[in-house]
């Protein structure tokens, strides 16, 4: 209960209807005034206990019993008089205000409605009548007060509610404003990462698919330099197919540089692509080649075609340029759960395999879908890529089946 208009209101009730009782009905009787001035004195202690310190908050049933009795007090030392209901509808007001708990206003009411009824039978008995009308009347008025009473105590409440509601809501908006601020971060990052992983992405097509195109031109340049004055013939014809080869490569560059080339390469499929990719490689640097497919092709994802064609195509390509390689084979087996890949080559080979930016992408194209690349090679036994790609197994149950026989 806090320090507002209300709580003079009530001050000041007590205090003005004791000084009626003094003034207007206590007479010369001693007994009456003292009992007055310390009827004022309690409403007023008990007014400020319950106002502003917490023994109030915890006792106010004793305090405002107290009011209540001294209140009551007044119908048995001036029977007949009804100004006292007054003051009863006051500490009714401050009841209802200060709980809600049924246990207790009951109590109370149970408590009034006895020493009432004494109080009026004192009061018959004394001056022998009852003024029903102005009991009555008063009586509304406690009825009245305990009603606003239980209206102020809920929209209190209601405030109370709607203020820890907002200061919910202030804590909720700056959590949002923190998570929105963490989220546009986090969105910088990824799109920093994004536009990283599209740079790669580019420069491994760029590699892939003009690096052997540029190896096949250095081998024809090669070829038709000296051919140039043997067979002059045939030297202008190997001019002409690199000139091919040139443009290929520029439009291969363009089509890198502008990610036409889609990652999962619609408009080819992964046996043609290859078939065709081997032809190029013997046509222009004479790499003869086997091809060998073992299972069904269609169980090859769209999403690792590109990158298997592209682990064909860096192995042939550093087959001819680093180990001058002049035979490949080409092993791809496919099974329920995994694709291997073996490319073997003729070429010098190497005693020791220094991964370079070719090798270093193929690594990280296999490993993109928790694959694993193993290179072999001796010197002067050839080159060895295995690429082992394993398939996603999806499954799941329909009813109560029995693993051990699930057969359809």
């Amino acid at each position: 209960m806090g320090l507002n208009l209300l709580s003079i209101i009530r001050l000041i009730m007590f205090i003005f209807i004791s000084y009626i009782y003094y003034t207007s009905f206590a007479d010369d009787s001693v007994i009456q005034k003292t009992f007055i001035i310390v009827a004022v004195l309690s409403f007023t202690i008990n007014h400020f206990l319950l106002l502003i310190t917490s023994f109030g908050e915890k006792h106010f049933p004793l305090l405002i019993g107290i009011d209540l009795v001294l209140t009551l007090a007044f119908s048995f030392l001036f029977p007949g008089e009804t100004l006292f209901l007054i003051l009863v509808g006051v500490s009714t007001v401050t009841l209802f205000l200060m709980t809600n708990n049924r246990n207790i206003i009951v109590g109370f009411a149970i408590a009034f409605l006895i020493t009432w009824a004494i109080s009026l039978f004192f009061s018959y008995q004394v001056t022998g009548k009852i003024d029903i009308l102005s009991n009555l009347v008063f009586f509304a008025y406690i009825v009245f007060s305990a009603i606003v009473g239980s209206l102020i105590h809920w929209l209190l409440n209601a405030q109370e509610k709607i203020a820890y509601q907002y200061d919910q809501l202030k804590d909720t908006h700056t959590d949002l404003k923190d998570a929105h601020q963490q989220l546009h971060i986090y969105s910088n990052k990824v799109e920093k990462l994004t536009l990283i992983q599209e740079r790669n992405r580019i420069s491994r097509e760029i590699h892939d698919t003009v690096g052997h195109k540029m190896t096949a031109l250095l081998v024809q340049l090669q070829l038709a330099k000296e051919l140039q004055d043997i067979q002059p013939e045939k030297s202008k014809a190997t001019i002409q197919v690199c000139e091919e080869l040139a443009r290929n490569a520029l439009q291969e560059i363009r089509l890198s540089v502008h990610t036409l080339q889609e990652d999962d390469d619609q408009f080819s499929s992964f046996l043609k692509t290859t078939r065709k990719l081997l032809e190029e490689f013997e046509k222009m640097a004479g790499l003869k080649s086997n091809f060998h497919l073992i299972g069904e092709p269609s169980k090859i994802p769209s999403s690792i075609q590109l990158n298997l064609t592209r682990v064909i195509q860096e192995s042939i390509t550093n087959a001819v340029r680093h180990g001058q390689a002049t035979e490949c084979d080409v092993l791809v087996e496919i099974s329920n759960r995994m694709i291997h890949t073996t490319i073997e080559d003729n070429g010098s080979g190497s005693s020791n395999v220094s991964p370079g930016f070719g090798l270093t992408n193929m690594r990280d194209r296999v490993q993109e879908h928790g694959g694993s690349l193993i290179f072999e090679s001796r010197r002067e036994q050839g080159f060895i890529v295995k690429a082992s790609f394993p398939l996603k197994e999806i499954r799941w149950k329909v009813g109560n089946v029995d693993d051990k026989n699930n057969g359809c």
